[in-house]
């Protein structure tokens, strides 16, 4: 059985489902809810370059996006964070691989961001933050193998020199 193709899971989306593969395994995620969406958006607006206001890195985001992190890692992350401009194809971004990644976990759906942890480092990603508005708390999982668990309210400095505030829901 082949993997599904950015046009099968495209098709999948109008019908309200998001697919992923994760390890070479798709995942099945009904699309989120008020509470998800709302703290992706707050933490999108909290962005901010670290001091120097000036630094090289020009932290953008995007959200919701497909990216080819490898062969069997398309994922659409609830945040990617870049230090350039990300490419905007009508499909997956490819050839770009974002510093840091935040996951907003829904209620059911936990496990399937916490399998993508390993394989994002593995990519070449950063800083990973699994944030729980449930729990109140943020997991920030960094490349060099530091894991610290925090309480909401938290600053996050990402190793990219961004910075992003995590608020209580």
């Amino acid at each position: 059985m082949s993997l599904p193709t950015y046009q099968d899971i495209q098709r999948l989306a109008y019908q309200g489902v998001r697919l992923e593969i994760t390890g070479g395994v798709p995942t099945w995620e009904a699309l989120p809810g008020a509470l998800h969406n709302g703290v992706v958006d707050d933490i999108r607006q909290s962005l901010t370059r670290h001091n120097p206001p000036d630094a090289a890195c020009g932290c953008h985001h995007i959200a919701d996006t497909y990216i080819a992190f490898a062969p069997s890692l398309l994922r659409r992350p609830d945040i990617a964070v870049f230090c350039a401009k990300p490419p905007r194809p009508d499909g997956a971004i490819s050839g770009m691989i974002p510093g840091a990644v935040v996951e907003v976990l829904s209620a059911g759906y936990e496990q399937k961001d916490r399998d993508a942890v390993a394989l994002y480092l593995g990519a070449g990603v950063l800083d990973v933050l699994l944030v729980d508005p449930r729990r109140h708390t943020v997991e920030w999982h960094c490349v060099d193998q530091r894991t610290q668990l925090l309480a909401l309210p938290a600053t996050c400095v990402l190793q990219m020199g961004c910075t992003l505030l995590i608020e209580r829901p």
